[in-house]
């Protein structure tokens, strides 16, 4: 096998959401032997990427054209020529953003954030 041909590698797909980190997502890759693969990334560029081509570098999002079954949602993981192609169901994706949104809604990432503390700990950490 040359390292050009595509490799095809059924996965299940975790999409995690942490209220300690409320910018980020976590994208998880289930393999027949355990987890094969974890990525974060921002969740406003998957929110993005649900509507229009979004991203550069190591993670870029695009939604496949809206057809009479749905559409599909693809993430593009790592540099061109060394990366993943991930396809999963845009609506599926959709569904668990909105979940994430109303654990954290869009603008209120920082609310929880305990500011006197933060300050405390880099003042005493300088």
């Amino acid at each position: 096998m040359s390292v050009d041909e595509d490799v095809w590698i059924p996965a299940l797909l975790d999409l995690i959401y942490e209220r300690e980190d409320p910018f980020a997502v976590e994208l998880v890759f289930q393999g027949p032997s355990g987890v094969m693969a974890r990525w974060h990334f921002s969740r406003d560029l998957l929110i993005s990427g649900l509507h229009a081509g979004v991203g550069a570098g190591d993670v870029r999002i695009w939604p496949s054209q809206e057809t009479s079954v749905g559409s599909v949602l693809f993430i593009r993981l790592g540099q061109q020529g060394a990366h993943a192609l991930v396809a999963t169901r845009r609506a599926s994706v959709s569904e668990w953003l909105a979940r994430s949104l109303i654990v954290v809604p869009v603008g209120q990432e920082m609310a929880d954030v305990d500011w006197a503390e933060e300050h405390r700990l880099l003042v005493r950490g300088a």
